[in-house]
């Protein structure tokens, strides 16, 4: 499989290069200990050191998109040319983006800024899951991305129709997320991502009880 940057590679990598650069200008005046976690309501709960805080969501971005790009040579042939017609550079480079603008809400909080920082999270959640729902419906089977239930990654018919649902109540879901958000409402805004995650994976459960059996 070839890897042939395309424009979304471009962007992705830009994204990830300017948060690291950020974040290496930043690191001096952050503290020794970078909160890394909050709840619905933007309350940090959990912490990391400066060492690791500071750089784990820039590498991650970085990690994943070697895993969808060039990593997806590591797959058999068939799931590589799935992956080659399905908007995987797309797909990663809006990961790319989530994750570092989440980092910058971390510095953001590390540089002593607490004000609005569950509205902040949740708006960003909830438009990234807007995103996503665009994307999904053009995913096709693969086993990396996307709704990856035993019955959408063994029928063809079940993983298209699913996506499709998915791609509306990802979409539906972010909306309201994102509103709920800038409402102040961080539970709220919480149960819409959770309840537009799961009920992908239970249609494509009813789904499979109603297909037939694939050839």
């Amino acid at each position: 499989m070839k890897t042939n940057l395309e424009r979304s590679d471009t962007v992705a990598l830009a994204l990830i290069g300017a948060t690291i650069a950020l974040t290496a200008a930043l690191y001096p005046r952050l503290p020794d200990q970078i909160a890394t976690h909050f709840d619905v309501n933007g309350v940090a709960n959990g912490w990391m050191s400066r060492s690791v805080g500071a750089w784990i969501l820039p590498l991650t971005a970085l990690g994943l998109w070697l895993l969808l790009r060039p990593g997806a040579r590591l797959l058999p042939q068939a799931w590589q040319s799935r992956m080659r017609e399905s908007p995987t550079g797309l797909v990663a480079a809006l990961l790319a983006g989530f994750l570092g603008a989440l980092h910058g809400v971390v510095l953001y909080a590390a540089l002593g800024q607490s004000a609005s920082l569950g509205m902040m999270l949740g708006s960003l959640l909830g438009a990234f899951w807007v995103a996503l729902g665009l994307v999904l419906p053009r995913v096709r089977r693969n086993p990396w991305i996307g709704v990856r239930t035993p019955w959408t990654l063994s029928s063809d018919e079940n993983w298209a129709r699913t996506h499709r649902f998915a791609g509306f109540a990802f979409c539906v879901g972010g909306v309201f997320a994102l509103l709920a958000a800038l409402a102040g409402q961080g539970a709220l805004s919480a149960a819409f991502i959770l309840s537009s995650a799961i009920a992908p994976g239970v249609y494509s459960f009813v789904l499979a009880r109603r297909l037939p059996p694939e050839a």
